[in-house]
């Protein structure tokens, strides 16, 4: 049955498939990306090292203050590296990458020796309780930025190294190798190609999720719709289903085509229950109900509200209507009821209904209101008949809620 329950599954379905695509895409990427910024980080680790030792190895040579710092500069001069220090072991800087730098104690850098936040995190290394990055005896990184268990946008590494250079006044001091590497560009290329995998993993990823949805749809969908939407002991319609089906179908635009709504009890219902037992009431029931959907037409809903209470919807004006209910009505009465465990009850039905339109009803709930109300005058003329209250006050008449 097509209608608001299978509009709003179909929805969320496609939703559920977008979202799980979006998802599974965005994760694709995302640890792509990740793994790309770790190996590639790695080797620029490794790219460190080996300009740490090329450098370091300068440092016991016995050579000029000069060509180090000549070295410091050439080696600044890569893509990656921002900066070159050396720094003896009270922190002043003996070479460095910028000339201006030279002499200076990482105790007095500030913003403008355009080293940015790398004067802070070396001078936490030569405080006394040494609360820094550094290792006394190896060599240690520093990621910072804003994502610093990633990459961050920086990564210093400090590497402490005996010092033998013509023009110091101790031979052998210990001093300490800082090189700054740039990981701006690597961090871009990650976020790239996270978005290019995000985009080039979202297409197959929606085409198996739309699959999976689409077999839940094809296998699934309609079994579960049709237990949302069935009586459990009837096999007609619930009443959350009959009355969305019969709002929808009273509602659709443009529709001129006649409709009644009308409500049927099963007389007397409570004495069948309590002279034959639960289980023939619900035998009832259920027959009653297999009766009325072979009753009427295929277009017509059928659906029961509850106890012994049954709706239909029938596409037909009040005439046809009532003359379909009449014949209805004959059938129970003089049919015979012959249950399973052989005990044989007299059925009739009472039945009120009302026609679309009627003094002024539109909506399904001024109609329900209707038809109980022509259910209560059947039942109280004495049960076992149809009542169209419009057919039995033609000038009029309306309901008064208690």
């Amino acid at each position: 049955m097509k209608g608001p329950l299978r509009q709003r599954v179909n929805r969320r379905l496609l939703g559920i498939a977008l979202a799980a695509a979006a998802f599974g895409s965005t994760a694709l990427g995302t640890v792509s990306g990740a793994l790309v910024l770790r190996t590639t980080l790695q080797e620029l680790e490794n790219h460190a090292r080996t300009l740490e030792r090329d450098l370091a190895g300068n440092l016991t040579s016995f050579q000029p203050m000069y060509e180090v710092q000549r070295q410091l500069q050439l080696a600044a001069a890569s893509r990656e590296l921002r900066s070159a220090l050396l720094l003896d072991q009270r922190g002043l800087i003996l070479a460095a990458s910028d000339n201006a730098l030279v002499g200076k104690r990482v105790q007095d850098l500030s913003l403008s020796d355009g080293l940015g936040d790398l004067g802070a995190h070396l001078r936490a290394c030569f405080v006394e309780s040494q609360t820094g990055f550094c290792a006394p005896d190896r060599a240690s990184s520093l990621l910072d930025g804003p994502i610093p268990w990633v990459g961050g946008d920086h990564m210093v590494r400090v590497l402490p190294t005996p010092l033998a250079l013509e023009g110091l006044p101790a031979f052998g001091q210990q001093g300490l190798l800082v090189i700054d590497l740039d990981l701006q560009p690597l961090v871009g290329r990650a976020l790239q190609l996270t978005g290019l995998v995000f985009l080039l993993g979202l297409v197959p990823l929606f085409l198996t999720t739309g699959a999976l949805v689409l077999v839940v749809r094809r296998q699934l969908l309609p079994e579960l719709i049709s237990l949302a939407q069935t009586d459990s002991l009837s096999g007609v319609l619930n009443r959350g289903a009959f009355l969305e089906a019969a709002d929808e179908r009273l509602e659709l635009p443009g529709l001129d085509q006649p409709m009644v709504v009308a409500l049927i009890d099963i007389d007397h219902f409570k004495t069948i229950n309590d002279t034959y037992g639960h289980a023939a009431g619900d035998e009832v029931i259920r027959r009653m109900a297999d009766f009325l959907n072979g009753a009427v037409r295929r277009g017509d809903l059928v659906g029961r509200l509850g106890g012994d209470e049954f709706a239909l919807l029938v596409a037909a004006a009040a005439p046809q209507a009532h003359d379909l209910l009449e014949r209805l009505r004959q059938r129970v009465a003089s049919q015979r009821w012959t249950l399973a465990d052989g005990s044989e009850p007299q059925l009739t039905l009472s039945i009120g209904m009302v026609e679309k339109g009627s003094e002024g009803r539109q909506h399904l709930t001024e109609l329900l209101q209707a038809a109980d109300a022509a259910l209560y005058v059947a039942k109280d003329q004495g049960r076992n008949q149809v009542m169209d209250l419009q057919r039995l006050h033609p000038m009029g008449w309306t309901v008064q809620t208690a």
